[in-house]
Formats: C-alpha cells, sequence, structure tokens
C-alpha cells in the first residue's frame, strides 16, 4: 500500500502521472497494456529500481490512485494539474523536499511511457552515484528528456516551474552540466494511435523472444 513519511539520502523518484490525457481521449493512465493499467506497470517497473518512488496525480486522481494504492510508494496529489506538467513537477519536487530532505537527486519519469525499463534507468543512478552534481537527461532524436536526473541544488528551480514544458527550462540553463543517454524503448503515449504501436511493439517483442 502507499507509503506515508521517510528519509533518503539516495536519489527519488517522480512519476508524472498528473495529466488529463485531453488527445487519447480518456484516461490515458489507465491504458491496458499487456492486461495493466499503465501507470501501474511503469509504477511497477521504477520500485524494481529500489530508490523510493512519489507517483503524481492530479486529473483522474481517484481512478488512478485506486489501481497503484497497494505499491510501497507515495502519493502526492496536485489540484492544480490544469496549469500544465510544471505544475505537478514543482508539486511533486515540493513533496519530495518535505519527506525526503536528504536526497542527493530526483529522477523524473513518465507514467505514459509504457516501455520503461530499470535497465534503461540503472544508468543513470550509477552515473549520478559517479557524478553527482551531473545532470543526466534522456535523448531521443536530439532532445533530451525524461528520463532525466537533476542533483539536488536544482530542486528550487524544480519548484518554480509552472505551465506545460515540464522540466526543460532547467535542462536548458542548466545545460554546460548536462549529460546525454540513449533512450532506448520509451515510446510515450499521447493517442490512440500510440497505445497502438506500443501494442504492437510488444507483441513484436514477444514473438522475438520466441523465435530459434
Amino acid at each position: 500500500m502507499a507509503q506515508h513519511g521517510s528519509h533518503a539520502s539516495s536519489p527519488v523518484i517522480l512519476l508524472l502521472a498528473a495529466g488529463e490525457g485531453s488527445r487519447y481521449g480518456g484516461i490515458k493512465q489507465l491504458a491496458d497494456i499487456e492486461d495493466e493499467p499503465m501507470v501501474r506497470r511503469v509504477a511497477r517497473t521504477v520500485l524494481e529500481t529500489t530508490v523510493p518512488v512519489i507517483v503524481v496525480t492530479g486529473a483522474h486522481a481517484e481512478e488512478v490512485e485506486r489501481v497503484i494504492d497497494d505499491l510501497p510508494l507515495h502519493i502526492a496529489r496536485c489540484d492544480d494539474w490544469q496549469l500544465g506538467m510544471g505544475q505537478s513537477l514543482a508539486t511533486g519536487v515540493r513533496f519530495l523536499v518535505n519527506r525526503f530532505p536528504d536526497a542527493s537527486a530526483v529522477l523524473i519519469c513518465l507514467a505514459d511511457q509504457p516501455l520503461l525499463s530499470v535497465a534503461s534507468l540503472q544508468p543513470l543512478l550509477q552515473r549520478h552515484a559517479q557524478a553527482p552534481k551531473r545532470l543526466l537527461a534522456t535523448e531521443r532524436n536530439g532532445i533530451s528528456g525524461p528520463p532525466a536526473l537533476f542533483p539536488r541544488d536544482c530542486f528550487p528551480q524544480l519548484m518554480a516551474q509552472s505551465g506545460p514544458y515540464g522540466a526543460r527550462a532547467v535542462l536548458e540553463n542548466e545545460a554546460m552540466r548536462v549529460e546525454a543517454f540513449a533512450s532506448g524503448e520509451t515510446m510515450d503515449i499521447d493517442t490512440l494511435e500510440d497505445l497502438k504501436r506500443v501494442r504492437q511493439w510488444l507483441a513484436d517483442a514477444h514473438l522475438r523472444t520466441k523465435m530459434p
């Protein structure tokens, strides 16, 4: 079940799941991925890293929280999620600072990336242990974004965010100390067509594993 209160001197994962899903046309967080709500699938994946996890909810909060409430994570609800991803990010980081005042960094992940794997997160966590002042971002098509890790000296900037753009402004402000990592398979689901592509990718992946 959801945890409440604790301290950590390690990174903390912030899983953003507060969006309305207007382009998707429904409760995107509950999209069925291999017989499991997408937000639960991603939450279970990031929990495998063994670092603390905070899930930020907002739109459809009660429905989203219901499908993850039995998992060992923390829930931060963003009541003004309509202001955009930046607002839910700021809410989550404020929660993090309150519950984990010794956290060394925040690793931001998105609940609409159902192909996210522990293997794609571990390089960021390992590099943070080696270079704790670096910002670490995933790069796709020349653009840096989440999953992305920000050291604790970035927390004030993150808490000041609002609007639709999340942490991109912080990555731009701190560009001199950003390191990019290959994205692996992190397809975002914004529309029903995206969902079809992810389901097809998973079906093809299962076929590949069965081939001699």
